[in-house]
């Protein structure tokens, strides 16, 4: 990575990166079907009881037991049919297909309530997080805990509303079970008049000194959360610690590859050519189950190691953003990985980073750069003039910003078109977006 154009994304060398992309038999020398008339002068036939045929004229067919040419049936048919009765076939058509969906809408809406994921089943939302599970595989009993804001500010979901935990009557295993239902094993908390919460120390740099010489090449203990992701012993994508035992990155990398026991997980290292530790096993993949290959949104993952890092001063955890957290355009956050450093180029040996700044959607959403395809659970980040960027093989990636000395993982690395080209900055997944999914994946592992 070279001074003033960093280029750092994932999979494939292309232009746009990021994701991968009977028999019937009929006696011979029988006649056909045979239309009988009748003439002027010919007696009426009696008034019958009204039915199908009559209603279309289809009383005078007279069709032959064998079968027949389908298409001069269709024919003679269409030719009976008195045109009178089209328009009120038409309005008989569109007004079932109206009761219909207005049925279906009926049935299937959920306003005001909570929907169930596995079923289309709907429930009060007083219901949920009730400690009585209502849906088919319990979804409403899990993401009833947040932290909020800055502040990290513990809420719980009660009485069909958020509502703030107060410290009164706050007692040490309450701590315990909120954590719990975040997916944490807790290890301590901090509390105040209204509880604050932390589920285990993260987005430190223990020991680190900022006095970086010449370039962007970074150095130990610098992103002590940056994971690299290798299949087959190959490095094919970025990840962030996030507890001992769970590593976040994007779906693309794994979706088509959904394999644990073909990846490995190697943490604490700059140099991908020197390791020095052995290579995390992989136990488990999950990926988000809206995530479409074709489609760019909900490109996140989570891989779970099978047995957990000890943390040190090159290896630690970054910390989750808080529900609600808020983290404004133009601020200054950075993106680290392996990728490679021109468009189409090999990985980098060695661990690159860049500061990019948050770009809102409405200016990344513009004509002229992503023409309103990046969605409110995509953000992006970098310069619209170029020359500093994400590149192939930086997927999945951290970027972080610093917040009151601590960081915090806004983004993970999703997709681009080209590298530092002008126009078309990164983009990355929102993580305060899939909170409630990473919460949930780490919750139900715990109960397993």
């Amino acid at each position: 990575m070279h001074c003033g154009h960093v280029h750092m994304y994932s999979l494939a060398p292309s232009t746009f990166w990021g994701h991968r992309h009977y028999e019937l038999e009929v006696e011979p020398n029988l006649r056909g079907p045979e239309i009988v008339t009748m003439g002027e002068n010919d007696p009426p036939a009696a008034e019958g009881p009204l039915s199908f045929r009559s209603l279309f004229g289809l009383d005078n067919l007279k069709i032959s037991p064998v079968a027949p040419d389908a298409d001069a049936v269709a024919a003679q048919i269409l030719s009976l049919l008195p045109l009178k009765f089209f328009p009120i076939i038409v309005i008989g058509i569109i007004a079932l297909v109206l009761a219909l969906a207005i049925g279906l809408g009926v049935h299937f809406d959920c306003s005001g309530k909570y929907r169930c994921r596995s079923s289309f089943k709907c429930i009060e939302l007083t219901a949920r997080c009730n400690g009585a599970p209502d849906c088919k595989d319990g979804e409403d009993e899990y993401r009833c805990v947040r932290l909020s804001g800055q502040n990290a500010v513990l809420q719980v979901f009660t009485a069909a509303a958020w509502r703030t935990m107060c410290s009164d009557d706050w007692q040490g295993h309450h701590a315990n079970v909120a954590c719990a239902q975040m997916g944490f094993p807790r290890e301590g908390c901090a509390s105040g008049r209204a509880v604050t919460l932390q589920c285990t120390a993260c987005g430190l740099r223990r020991n680190y000194s900022s006095r970086i010489v010449g370039g962007n090449v970074s150095s130990l203990m610098q992103w002590p959360w940056q994971a690299s992701l290798q299949f087959q012993g190959y490095h094919l994508c970025g990840g962030s610690i996030i507890t001992p035992v769970w590593v976040v990155t994007a779906a693309h990398c794994v979706y088509d590859l959904y394999l644990p026991k073909s990846w490995t997980i190697q943490v604490g290292l700059v140099s991908l050519l020197d390791s020095p530790a052995p290579s995390q096993l992989v136990e488990k993949i999950i990926y988000h189950s809206k995530y479409k290959p074709k489609r760019l949104g909900n490109d996140i993952a989570l891989m779970k190691l099978a047995g957990p890092l000890t943390f040190n001063e090159m290896i630690q955890p970054v910390c989750l953003p808080n529900s609600e957290e808020n983290f404004p355009d133009g601020k200054t956050c950075w993106t680290s990985g392996w990728g490679a450093t021109e468009d189409g180029g090999d990985a980098s040996p060695v661990l690159n980073h860049a500061a990019v700044p948050l770009i809102s959607n409405k200016i990344c959403n513009h004509r002229d750069v992503y023409g309103g395809i990046i969605s409110p659970s995509m953000l992006c980040a970098g310069y619209l003039k170029g020359g500093v960027d994400s590149c192939q093989g930086d997927s999945g990636g951290p970027l972080v910003c610093q917040e009151r000395r601590v960081w915090k993982l806004v983004g993970t690395t999703s997709f681009g078109i080209g590298c530092a080209e002008a126009n078309k900055p990164g983009v990355y997944t929102r993580i305060t977006s899939f909170l409630d999914w990473i919460h949930e994946q780490m919750e139900r592992d715990l109960k397993t």
